[in-house]
């Protein structure tokens, strides 16, 4: 009888652990979508956070402080994760962003470049810990190039005159 017990309190949990995951892939159970207004505002304020971290990154790398590299490169893997979710489409308005329509039409190639940011500040966060500056240095500016400038290049457009 207690086996039986425990196989129903398994199943029980399995069950209710499927639905947290569910909920937790469809941005929660009840979580409000964001209007095009609030996903601007939001991707605006991770890409100021993110240009915070890169110039960490880089002032670092010029001073030959290896060690506050980690902790920043670790900042632009996390956000990296959520920039897809903070274009939803239709999130445009040329008066406020400077996103492309281009990011929807090229949307695998939009995501990749999300991926690669992922990928590659994690690589430089290990380059950092290992205290090589010149591996460091070319990684920071192998990051920048082929993540932020590569991607800023394809998917944002001209600065919006005020």
């Amino acid at each position: 009888m207690r086996a039986r017990a425990m196989l129903q309190a398994t199943v029980v949990v399995g069950g209710l652990a499927s639905m947290v995951l569910a909920g937790c892939a469809s941005g929660g159970m009840g979580a409000k979508k964001m209007s095009a207004d609030e996903a601007i505002a939001a991707r605006q304020k991770l890409m100021k956070d993110q240009g915070a971290a890169m110039k960490a990154i880089s002032d670092a790398a010029k001073a030959g402080q290896l060690q506050v590299i980690p902790a920043e490169a670790e900042k632009l893997r996390v956000t990296a994760k959520e920039i897809p979710a903070l274009f939803p489409q239709g999130s445009v308005n040329a008066a406020t962003s400077r996103a492309k329509p281009e990011i929807w039409q090229k949307w695998a190639e939009f995501e990749g470049s999300a991926k690669s940011l992922e990928t590659k500040a994690s690589a430089l966060a290990t380059t950092a810990k290992g205290g090589d500056a010149a591996a460091t240095n070319t990684a920071v500016a192998e990051l920048g190039k082929t993540t932020c400038g590569a991607c800023h290049t394809a998917f944002r457009g001209p600065e919006i005159k005020k």
